[in-house]
């Protein structure tokens, strides 16, 4: 007969569940942090917006651009 290893059952987060904590985390800090009110011109107009949101939408473009410009072409 062959000896099957025994199934353990981790307990506790996942490293995957600290990541996402750490991460919740850090957000939350920088959001408290940059509250402050700033200009954000755009081609014609001229707004204030909280200092988080403009960089929030800023990473946003970028992480769709970056998508958009490396995503795979198939081939015909």
């Amino acid at each position: 007969m062959t000896q099957q290893p025994e199934q353990t059952k981790k307990k506790g987060l996942s490293g995957r569940a600290i990541g996402g904590i750490v991460i919740a985390v850090v957000l939350i800090v920088f959001i408290a942090v940059n509250r402050d009110q700033t200009p954000v011109s755009f081609i014609f107009f001229t707004t204030e917006v909280a200092l988080w949101v403009a960089l929030a939408i800023a990473a946003v473009g970028g992480f769709v651009a970056g998508y958009l410009i490396s995503r795979k072409r198939y081939k015909s």
